[in-house]
């Protein structure tokens, strides 16, 4: 097998594994819109809404002031916070000094 061929060939499987990954990501988003839409009707449902409550909701956007007030007294959730690969690893550092730390101490008592 010459340079060339060998060039061939290795951008062929590297186009053979693009077009899999290509592939994977296409499911993994379809996944993705699949649990948003299950998320957005169980929030839909957990109003307990009349249908013509609800086709009023979906037309001006706005709740029934029956269920206002109830909406907005409901505490959200906190938001997640996002860690990089770099802040993981500098909390995992500090846990471990901080373990550390504390066995020392105790071992001291």
């Amino acid at each position: 097998m010459n340079k060339l061929e060998k060039i061939e060939y290795e951008a062929r499987k590297a186009r053979e594994k693009i077009a899999a990954m290509q592939a994977l990501l296409k499911q993994i988003e379809g996944q993705r819109t699949e649990q948003e839409n299950l998320q957005i009707i169980q929030q839909i449902r957990a109003l307990k809404l009349s249908r013509d409550e609800l086709y009023a909701f979906l037309n001006s956007g706005a709740l029934p002031a029956s269920l206002a007030g109830a909406v907005s007294a409901a505490a959200e959730p906190e938001p997640e916070i996002i860690h990089s690969r770099r802040s993981k690893k500098n909390l995992a550092e500090q846990d471990a000094i901080t373990n550390y730390e504390s066995e020392v101490t105790f071992n001291e008592e």
